[in-house]
């Protein structure tokens, strides 16, 4: 919402924020129900939740407030240039992402194996344990 806040109103900024609540929310139970390894929720959090404000910028983007009017207030350039911008984002995060771990994994490997996750890692790979929970 932070990047929204100098482009919509006050009541925008509140329908956004809940929104991407309840959207990073069902991203974060997606990505766990897939399996997929994100240990931070990186994706379904900042991932999901930047996308959605961004197209929403668009979307209730009012001129009185930052110039530029959005698709509501009758105007969809702005909504169609967020639609651009994040498919420009999503574009190069993927494909660098892609590529830079493609390059660890020719160096080392990317995942640790299983039972080094079920020790710890912090024991495993670094001989010292962070939290004694005994």
């Amino acid at each position: 919402m932070t990047p929204a806040a100098g482009y919509v109103p006050t009541w925008a900024a509140a329908f956004i924020a809940l929104a991407a609540g309840w959207v990073c929310y069902g991203a974060t139970h997606l990505r766990a129900a897939r399996g997929w390894d994100d240990s931070l929720d990186v994706w379904g959090v900042h991932g999901v939740g930047g996308l959605l404000g961004s197209v929403l910028v668009g979307w209730f983007a009012y001129a009185s407030v930052g110039g530029h009017n959005g698709l509501i207030a009758g105007d969809g350039r702005q909504f169609g240039l967020q639609l651009v911008g994040v498919a420009i984002t999503v574009t190069y995060a993927f494909g660098m992402s892609f590529a830079i771990l493609k390059v660890i994994d020719l160096v080392s490997t990317v995942h640790v194996p299983g039972k080094v996750q079920i020790a710890g890692l912090d024991q495993e790979l670094h001989g010292e344990t962070a939290y004694d929970l005994t």
